[in-house]
């Protein structure tokens, strides 16, 4: 028997009840949601924050040693270089 012909043959059952379905939503969705936009803060954000906070501590430790502000990148468009 072809796959494609016994699903034809297969039940589906009804759709819940728009209150049940959505309270449903609310109780497994939600939370788990919640909890990915957490993780992704605490794993995203925060090290790029520690990071770029690194980066102007060791340029100032850079300067109360030698005096100097470390050199960069130079850019090459021409935002604030006029």
């Amino acid at each position: 028997m072809d796959l494609l012909e016994h699903l034809a043959d297969v039940e589906v059952p009804p759709t819940p009840a728009a209150p049940v379905f959505t309270d449903g939503v609310r109780r497994k969705l939600h939370p788990r949601l919640l909890a990915l936009h957490v993780a992704e803060f605490a794993l995203g954000a925060t090290v790029w924050a520690a990071r770029h906070m690194l980066v102007a501590l060791f340029a100032a430790i850079v300067f109360s040693v030698t005096g100097a502000w470390p050199r960069g990148p130079r850019s090459t468009g021409g935002e604030g270089n006029g």
